[in-house]
């Protein structure tokens, strides 16, 4: 990142955001620690990685892991959503987490090819650009040049940062067509009605994420979208009027035992919103994505990456007579 580019973010964020932000990235440099509600990062050790790929290599299973990460479920989810302003009844958002784009060569071209005939108005990235949380990630630049075209649309293409990401990855990502949401709100307006897209900084392992910043540009009756990367501020999202959360995150297992039963699931939340597909916490909708990318080792099995689209339909709460 050059020192305009550093500039501008200070004047955009603020020193105490960058400031914490890089600094925590420095001690993650040192250490598979972090601040927010994660702690140990498993897939960073590469003891446990090489004892992976090892394994599934004797077993024959490695070819077939890398088959099943580039078999992507591509599916609707639809959304019933309080009080949705009705210029936006069926808007569809299209949903990728997780793209960790260089964890295999070409990735972009192929997430391309998957989401090529959808049709969607709006699409959101929650995080996690690249494969490893720590090292170079100028060259995922080439793989966004490949997907980021087949992601135009009408309102735009919007993303946020994960526990894979560095802060100063966000002009790069900004330079290829993303507007990056850093404790950040953007509006997307039809016929004089207004729907927020609230993003949040990585909660999981920088704990960088600010509602309050997020939603200092939010009419306090609006009605709102939550990008999370990870599921773990549910309760707080709730509290603060969040109709739907997207996330993602925990890949769903990524590799699991038959019947997409997770071995192992990086999040400190209830099980059942971190396993992956929709669900409900008070009144407020929730989608985590089992991820449409892989980490630690490009494989999955009995656990499909995962392009979804939500359709948004309207619920009128006190409809009149």
């Amino acid at each position: 990142m050059d020192e305009h580019s550093l500039l501008a973010l200070r004047e955009r964020i603020g020193d105490e955001h960058l400031g914490q932000r890089m600094r925590a990235q420095v001690d993650l440099m040192t250490q598979l620690m972090g601040r927010g509600y994660g702690s140990f990062h498993y897939e960073n050790v590469s003891l446990f990685v090489h004892a992976i790929r090892l394994a599934l290599r004797v077993t024959g299973l490695y070819r077939r892991g890398q088959r099943n990460a580039l078999a992507f479920s591509v599916h609707e989810n639809p959304v019933l959503m309080p009080d949705l302003p009705a210029p936006f009844a069926g808007l569809r958002i299209l949903h990728l987490s997780d793209l960790h784009l260089d964890g295999y060569l070409g990735l972009g071209q192929h997430i391309a090819r998957a989401v090529s005939g959808l049709a969607f108005d709006v699409c959101v990235l929650t995080g996690d650009f690249r494969f490893f949380d720590t090292g170079r990630y100028a060259h995922i630049a080439t793989e966004l040049e490949a997907l980021v075209p087949a992601l135009a649309c009408r309102f735009g293409v919007y993303g946020i940062l994960g526990n894979h990401d560095f802060i100063e990855m966000v002009p790069l990502l900004e330079a290829k067509g993303i507007r990056m949401l850093l404790n950040e709100a953007v509006a997307l307006t039809a016929d004089g009605a207004s729907l927020w897209l609230v993003g949040l900084d990585d909660a999981h392992l920088y704990g960088m994420h600010n509602f309050e910043k997020g939603l200092r540009d939010v009419p306090p009756d609006a009605p709102r979208i939550l990008l999370a990367h990870s599921p773990e501020v549910i309760a707080e999202a709730s509290k603060r009027g969040f109709s739907l959360y997207l996330t993602g995150h925990t890949h769903g297992g990524q590799i699991c035992l038959p019947g997409g039963h997770p071995l192992l699931l990086n999040a400190r939340c209830p099980r059942r919103y971190a396993v992956g597909g929709p669900w409900q916490f008070q009144r407020m909708a929730g989608y985590t994505s089992r991820g449409t990318g892989s980490s630690g080792v490009f494989t999955r099995f009995f656990c499909p990456p995962e392009i979804v689209v939500h359709v948004l339909k309207r619920e009128i709460r006190n409809p009149k007579s």
